[in-house]
């Protein structure tokens, strides 16, 4: 428990900001990143413990977000803003018809997946410039990283993402 708490503290910005990425509202929002702690707080007492919590709380907060568009039967927009590469030009980049329920669900996977496998550092530029939004000057201000540390570093991880996600991509055409 001490350890969900712990993470709560250090990863509920990011956390929020995947989620935000995804949902119409800010409301919307901070009601799934609850539902998501809730859930993590009521299973792990459960559960033998968790390895790679961050990587749980993702794959519930995705969950949520997935069930919470089909029951309202909107697909999910992964609108950002249009400074250097955002998530929605690199799944559009990749080839993947994100269209298809499975599809996403597995697309989405691979994305945590692969963003886990980052360097803090790499993981930490992209989620903050491509899902959060913010811009290389507002990170670069807020953690003292100099501008072409972050853009490189978000490079980088988006170089990797890509290689992923082609490989997904020949795994689905194999499939289907």
């Amino acid at each position: 428990m001490q350890r969900l708490e712990k993470v709560y503290r250090t990863e509920r910005k990011t956390l929020l900001g995947f989620i935000r990425s995804r949902t119409k509202s800010e409301e919307e929002a901070e009601d799934l990143l609850q539902d998501v702690f809730f859930q993590a707080i009521r299973n792990a007492s459960v559960t033998e413990p968790i390895e790679n919590i961050i990587g749980w709380l993702y794959t519930i907060a995705r969950n949520k977000i997935i069930d919470r568009y089909r029951n309202k039967r909107v697909t999910v927009s992964l609108q950002q803003e249009k400074e250097d590469t955002t998530l929605e030009e690199l799944l559009e980049d990749s080839g993947i018809d994100i269209e298809k329920d499975l599809i996403r669900t597995a697309v989405m996977d691979a994305l945590i997946e692969a963003l886990e496998e980052l360097p803090k550092e790499q993981r930490d530029a992209f989620i903050q410039q491509a899902i959060e939004g913010k811009t290389f000057r507002e990170i670069s201000e807020e953690t003292g990283t100099p501008l072409n540390t972050l853009i490189a570093r978000k490079r980088y991880a988006v170089q990797f993402l890509r290689r992923r996600l082609h490989e997904l991509k020949e795994i689905i055409n194999e499939l289907a």
